[in-house]
């Protein structure tokens, strides 16, 4: 239980900005922390979903959404949305490998970089407006779950392309198969508070967007870096809103 618990820790001082205290630090608990990366996404989620609860209390559901978009970043450090943003300014300006990696790693932001992260905030603010007010606080916590699954499945499917340190040099080996299945499991559970048909279509689109980001990213740069893994991650939450809304739409 104690080894159980430090592995959490990992993956909670990682893949968020929520407190964890010390921990037993090594690359290969970081790396077997990926069990819990989906249980990260349920608490960002609860607490995304626990302040548009508090604000809607007071202010329109607008404001509450907002402030639950900010909340969630907060409480990540915009570790994703930060991949999602050199994803773009990686493969938007650079036309060789060494060039979208030189890219990426770049502290600065580009144009393409900026235009993306502003689009995925303003797409992000607008489905969720089309969730019904009682379907937030699942919808949230089982968006951030189950999207956390799919950068462990590109882990485990391609592989690392950098050869030099990076802060993501964890991800070079796959996880075993008990970090693997848990994530799984961890991820699936928060399903069963959507709709079952929300479930049953999302999975193969989370099947197509792990096909053509694995097959892009192999092509360009001969597998994936620590920002596709980012991007990932936020190319699901994304499409879990839209497979979302489309279902609640066609339903009720």
């Amino acid at each position: 239980m104690k080894q159980q618990l430090n592995l959490f820790f990992h993956a909670l001082m990682f893949y968020s900005r929520i407190p964890a205290g010390k921990i037993d630090y090594s690359e290969e608990n970081l790396t077997k922390a990926f069990r819990y990366f989906p249980v990260v996404g349920i608490l960002v989620g609860a607490i995304g979903g626990g302040v548009f609860l508090l604000f809607r209390l007071i202010f329109p559901d607008a404001v509450g959404i907002a402030a639950a978009l900010a909340a969630m970043t907060l409480a990540t450090g915009a570790i994703h949305e930060d991949g999602f943003s050199d994803f773009f300014d990686g493969f938007g300006g650079g036309q060789t490998k060494e060039r979208i990696l030189a890219i990426m790693k770049d502290s600065t932001v580009g144009a393409y970089g900026v235009t993306a992260i502003v689009l995925l905030f303003l797409i992000k603010f607008s489905i969720l407006s089309a969730i019904s007010p009682a379907s937030m606080f699942p919808a949230l916590i089982a968006a951030h779950a189950s999207s956390r699954v799919m950068p462990v499945v590109l882990i485990n499917t391609s592989q690392y392309a950098r050869k030099e340190n990076s802060k993501a040099m964890h991800t070079r080996h796959r996880t075993d198969g008990v970090t693997f299945s848990l994530a799984l499991v961890f991820g699936a559970l928060p399903l069963l508070l959507i709709p079952w048909q929300t479930a049953v279509i999302l999975i193969p689109a989370y099947a197509l967007i792990w096909f053509l980001l694995k097959r892009y990213t192999e092509r360009k740069i001969g597998g994936f870096t620590g920002d596709v893994l980012g991007a990932m991650q936020q190319f699901s939450e994304l499409a879990f809103y839209l497979v979302f809304v489309g279902i609640q739409s066609v339903t009720l």
